[in-house]
């Protein structure tokens, strides 16, 4: 038989949802809770249907059950309950067919995941974009990891702000969308107030399009409120803080690890995850992301933090090191100062002050004039190309001092520096043997690379 309803549908899949439109009809059937194992394909089921109410067309439930796509006795009683609901239109409505054809859609979305592609011709120039650049791409995974107290959560929020406002903020360009904070480590009166601090430091209104939500449990126990959420606000870019949490298990577990990137990738958004660093580098001094390395190669962009504050200090240098790449090469570092203005508060209930966050000011940082313990972990052409980029072309000797006291390294030889620079692309050893500066080449690529980006494109 033939099917009486319109030929237009439409089908998404959002995280574990799936949704699916019948336009001419006004009807959406959603799938939520899926359970596919063992012969049955069980879901609830929400059936809407535009009707007038009022004097207006409103989208109306219909109903919200339980319902095992694959058991016709199942699918039986919905058609019934919607004719039920329907009987004043039985000329409009035809749920047999519309249900049937919605299951085959739901089942076959869910279980197909990403289609096959022929891939064709492969001399068209691919292309991505991204929601941050030159920082997060669109639509991977990130991570961003420090020691604790490295403002790795106010650099998350700060994304976020520039992703909702499409700002361009210290060097960083954002494409302007909407923004998911989910908080596992603090609460909503933090986040707000942060937020705020964080808009003052901008000079933005005190108003602000990005949603937020207190976390408990994994991401994975999560993802269908959470797919739900994306859905609803058509969000673009999401910050989980943090990953530790978020796991709701052993880190060191690849299985865990393994169900927190596959919840997070099924969004199908740009989403940035907040890391500690592990506790063994408090004794050895070896840094790295906490737990499994497994977590390291699911990512597809790694950034460290590193920071540099004195005590009682409300001002911070802080570098973001790129330690891996899917898509490109490896950026150079980023430098950023963090300056924290806070204000006595008097509090009536305790008959004292409290100081109170009011603003976070974040400002590019040429790292050639900032704090040596930013630079160690460089290696020494890069060291010798931070300095010249803030200073200029430098001589051999001043390089070799100035890189030795902050390496930490006594008697550093002109000589070392030397085969460093010419092992080194960004940087060229003039004619008279004595002064190191950029390559030529260095600026106009730089530039050429900015007019791409323009397009958010990466090459």
């Amino acid at each position: 038989m033939e099917d009486r309803i319109g030929d237009r549908m439409e089908v998404n899949k959002t995280g574990s949802i799936v949704t699916v439109s019948f336009p001419e009809e006004e009807v959406i059937i959603t799938a939520q809770n899926i359970e596919d194992k063992f012969g049955h394909f069980s879901a609830e089921i929400y059936v809407h249907a535009v009707l007038p109410y009022n004097g207006r067309q409103v989208s109306t439930q219909l109903d919200h059950s339980r319902t095992d796509l694959l058991d016709i006795s199942d699918k039986n009683r919905l058609v019934s309950t919607l004719e039920d609901q329907t009987s004043n239109y039985p000329s409009r409505f035809y749920w047999g067919d519309t249900i049937n054809r919605a299951s085959d859609e739901i089942i076959d979305k869910y279980r197909q995941g990403e289609p096959e592609v022929v891939m064709g011709g492969l001399d068209n120039h691919t292309t991505r974009i991204y929601a941050l650049r030159p920082l997060f791409v669109e639509g991977v995974a990130s991570i961003i990891w420090a020691r604790g107290g490295s403002a790795k959560s106010y650099f998350g929020l700060l994304s976020c702000v520039a992703i909702d406002k499409g700002l361009s903020v210290m060097g960083l360009k954002a494409r302007k969308g909407v923004a998911l904070y989910l908080d596992w480590e603090e609460t909503h009166d933090v986040f707000k107030q942060r937020l705020a601090a964080v808009h003052r430091g901008l000079g933005l209104p005190l108003e602000s399009g990005i949603i937020y939500k207190r976390m408990s449990g994994s991401l994975q126990q999560n993802l269908q409120n959470v797919s739900r959420i994306v859905m609803k606000h058509n969000v673009t870019f999401m910050v989980v803080d943090s990953v530790g949490a978020a796991l709701g298990g052993n880190g060191v577990d690849a299985n865990v690890v393994g169900d927190y990137f596959d919840a997070g990738n099924e969004l199908g958004i740009t989403w940035v995850s907040i890391d500690h660093a592990n506790r063994a580098g408090e004794t050895t001094g070896n840094w790295a992301i906490h737990g499994s390395a497994y977590k390291y190669n699911r990512a597809r962009q790694v950034f460290e933090v590193k920071k540099v504050q004195e005590n009682d200090s409300g001002y911070m240098e802080m570098v973001l090191y790129h330690r891996k790449t899917n898509d490109s090469g490896i950026q150079s570092p980023r430098g950023f100062s963090v300056a924290f203005k806070s204000e006595d508060h008097y509090v009536p209930e305790e008959e004292d002050f409290e100081k109170r966050l009011v603003s976070v000011t974040f400002e590019s940082l040429a790292l050639g004039n900032a704090d040596n313990e930013l630079l160690k972990g460089l290696g020494i052409a890069e060291i010798c190309h931070e300095l010249i980029k803030t200073h200029g072309p430098t001589r051999i000797s001043q390089l070799a001092e100035s890189v030795g006291i902050i390496k930490d390294v006594e008697g550093l030889t002109e000589d070392t520096i030397e085969n460093s620079v010419n092992n080194y692309n960004q940087l060229t050893i003039g004619i008279d043997n004595e002064t190191v500066s950029e390559t030529p080449a260095a600026r106009p690529i730089a530039a050429e690379q900015e007019e791409v980006d323009e397009q958010w494109l990466i090459e």
